[in-house]
């Protein structure tokens, strides 16, 4: 484990370590930057696996950002496509009110005039009979 760093009034002198290696730090102060090289070392590991996650994470919400928006432009098209085939049934509708309207128009028509021609034949077939008993 790491010890805290000594005040900065430490002098320093040259010595060796352990391997003969020459150090202008007292050894328990090499041991100490070491030791938080080593920590340093690790945090930046982690940050960089955190960066990773992160990176991860993001592409992960933009794919599925873009799956809700295509869900949502279909709805969108669908609810729309619903729409028109409504008001498309409206119309239809409305025009088959509307033929219906003037054939019962048209019935009514040629119903008078059919009445109207009936009646006619009865006259002319009374006048007929009465010149027929009038000739006779």
């Amino acid at each position: 484990s790491c010890h805290p760093m000594m005040d900065a009034q430490t002098k320093m002198q040259i010595s060796f370590d352990e391997t003969n290696r020459i150090r202008i730090l007292e050894a328990d102060m090499f041991k100490q930057t070491e030791c938080l090289a080593q920590q340093s070392t690790g945090f930046v590991e982690k940050i960089e696996t955190f960066n990773k996650n992160v990176t991860s994470l993001l592409a992960v919400l933009t794919a599925q950002s873009k799956k809700i928006e295509n869900a949502k432009l279909l709805a969108i098209g669908q609810k729309n496509k619903n729409k028109n085939k409504m008001e498309h049934r409206r119309r239809f509708a409305s025009e088959l009110q509307m033929q219906l309207k003037l054939k019962k128009q048209d019935l009514e028509r040629i119903q008078t005039y059919s009445q109207s021609l009936r009646k006619t034949y009865e006259e002319q077939k009374q006048i007929i009979e009465k010149f027929k008993t009038d000739s006779s």
